[in-house]
């Protein structure tokens, strides 16, 4: 087992299938322009073949398939198909939302169980403003239908001070009605927003978010697991929401999370550009491929920071 001096290993793994995105949200992409995939992504065989190696060299349990978005890449179905597979205690997706419908028999037939859905919104022309592409309409219909087939779904929302904070409440009202765990993410430091004033502009805190909802509802912080993203509160009667509060509470010091990029990169750290390329690898033998990969995820390990700092590589791009 490959553990740090703070006792930390790598279980997750997010699997970046693409750097493309049919959205441009503001919060990711500065200029308004789609992200596209990278010159040469891991077809769906080899990106299996690098989960498979990375679950043996490093204990992998947990899968996360996530973009870029990663319903747009015609890899998605053999991909999904195949990691439900694996000898796996959970496999999750992360999307947009904006193509569940046209991928619900391919979702229902894998068997996955839980599905995370990025949403900022119920209003359209902020919604419009904020992704800059695709519509609501159908993103909720996608969620409705995810839930028809018995999905357990979590929403994910970006909280933006000058932009969607009157969102906050109507939200959470949604997800709660429907059973639906949100979670907030505070906004990060990467990208475009690492240097400049869009960051402090439109950052708001979990104590901020706090405030908001205890104008409505009555709260109380409950249990999560100890390498969660997220401080979870309850609402007595009512459900559970989280914040993912990478500024306020960093979850660093008890990270398991390892990333692979569409283009075969192995990041151990979304605050570190640092990355090992895998890509050669995949095709020798497991008994020679192996060693070198628990070498790589040595260093990988080793890139791991004990808080957020932020990035200039846009989270997008390696699965965030």
């Amino acid at each position: 087992m490959i553990v740090d001096r703070l006792g930390r290993r790598f279980r997750n793994l997010r699997v970046s299938l693409t750097a493309a995105c049919n959205y441009a949200c503001n919060y990711c992409v500065p200029d308004g322009k789609r992200l596209m995939k990278a010159k040469y992504e891991l077809p769906a065989t080899e990106m299996l073949k690098a989960v498979t190696l990375l679950q043996q060299a490093a204990g992998i349990d947990k899968i996360r398939i996530t973009g870029g978005e990663p319903l747009v890449t015609p890899k998605f179905d053999d991909f999904l198909l195949g990691v439900m597979q694996l000898p796996l205690k959970d496999v999750s997706l992360t999307t947009n939302g904006q193509l569940l419908l046209k991928k619900q028999d391919v979702i229902k037939a894998s068997g996955i169980s839980r599905i995370n859905v990025s949403l900022d919104t119920l209003n359209p022309v902020k919604f419009k403003q904020i992704a800059r592409s695709g519509d609501l309409e159908t993103v909720l219909a996608g969620i409705d239908a995810m839930l028809d087939m018995g999905l357990r779904v979590k929403i994910n929302m970006v909280p933006l001070r000058n932009q969607n904070m009157a969102e906050v409440l109507p939200l959470l009202d949604y997800c709660l009605e429907r059973d639906i765990e949100l979670r907030f993410i505070e906004l990060m430091r990467m990208g475009h927003l690492l240097t400049g004033n869009g960051f402090q502009t439109d950052f708001l805190s979990m104590e901020g978010l706090l405030d908001i909802i205890s104008e409505k509802y009555e709260f109380a912080r409950t249990d999560a697991p100890h390498d969660s993203t997220a401080v979870r509160f309850r609402i007595p009667d009512k459900g559970v929401f989280g914040i993912i509060a990478n500024e306020s509470e960093p979850f660093c010091r008890a990270c398991t999370r390892l990333r692979l990029s569409s283009d075969g990169n192995l990041y151990g750290c979304l605050s570190n550009s640092n990355h090992q390329y895998i890509g050669d690898l995949l095709d020798l033998p497991p008994h020679v491929a192996l060693p070198r990969i628990q070498n790589i995820l040595v260093d990988a390990l080793a890139d791991k920071k004990l808080a957020f700092q932020g990035e200039v590589t846009v989270m997008k791009l390696i699965g965030g």
